[in-house]
């Protein structure tokens, strides 16, 4: 368990599980938000990964029902929810993005950006192999199980191995033997584990501790990407619910008083 999940408080009594399908994901949404508001990201964005599969389950059933459209907004409910969005908030979470990076003459960074396949990468760029896999560690993987806040630790706990030469990038032998604790020790002295700063940057040893500073580098890149996404499914999810209810309360009342009019034609 991650510090951030221990932290959480967790309702002390059973939740209801709703039949109505507009409560059940107000309900889930408002779990969301409430981990949103309170900084939880990781729980907000689990949350939602597992609300969005269940929605678009529940979004091709309503779908094969042809409900009219929203007669206020002219909205009709889609079989699924943005689907490139879908697919890449999910690639973010359980892995299988890359960082691709365009650099200059001496090796500085000009741009960096997340690409979803090798298939995107232009003309000078380069993938980053952070994981010795060529990839980005997988979101969820970045739920630290060590506190990062308040905390004089200068190193982060991960859930999943990232490469050496990436976890403690701008850090010489030195720092590495007296910050991290990267040395040797014997009877009669201590021997730092590298002598140069080729030895650290040629590396290939994987481990799941990272100095603070690349943690929260890795977490800002993966994040910029992902939310701007979440926003746009979380209004999408908002529309769909408004839609639904409104469509379903109209029809009803046309149900009772059979007046056609309350509700749009299906076209």
């Amino acid at each position: 368990m991650s510090v951030e999940d221990g932290d959480a408080k967790q309702p002390k009594s059973v939740i209801m599980h709703h039949l109505d399908p507009v409560l059940k994901y107000q309900i889930k949404m408002g779990v969301t938000d409430f981990n949103e508001d309170y900084d939880h990201f990781f729980l907000m964005m689990n949350n939602f990964i597992n609300t969005i599969g269940h929605f678009n389950v529940w979004l091709r059933r309503v779908y094969k029902r042809n409900l009219p459209p929203n007669p206020r907004t002219h909205y009709k409910i889609p079989p699924e929810l943005n689907k490139e969005y879908v697919e890449k908030i999910k690639q973010i979470w359980y892995g299988n993005v890359f960082l691709s990076q365009l650099r200059g003459r001496r090796s500085e960074i000009l741009d960096q950006r997340i690409i979803y396949s090798h298939k995107e990468l232009k003309v000078g760029e380069e993938i980053l192999d952070i994981n010795g896999r060529g990839e980005m560690p997988a979101l969820m993987h970045m739920n630290p199980r060590s506190k990062t806040k308040d905390d004089t630790d200068p190193r982060v706990l991960l859930q999943e191995a990232i490469r050496f030469d990436v976890a403690y990038d701008g850090y010489d032998p030195d720092q590495l033997g007296q910050v991290f604790g990267f040395q040797y020790k014997y009877a009669d002295g201590e021997v730092y584990m590298f002598n140069t700063d080729a030895e650290v940057m040629t590396s290939d040893a994987l481990v799941m501790e990272v100095s603070r500073e690349v943690f929260h580098k890795l977490i800002r890149i993966l994040v910029m990407e992902i939310l701007p996404m979440y926003y746009e499914l979380t209004a999408d999810i908002e529309e769909c619910l408004s839609t639904y209810s409104l469509v379903n309360n109209l029809m009803e009342l046309q149900s009772q008083t059979g007046d056609e009019s309350y509700v749009v034609d299906y076209g």
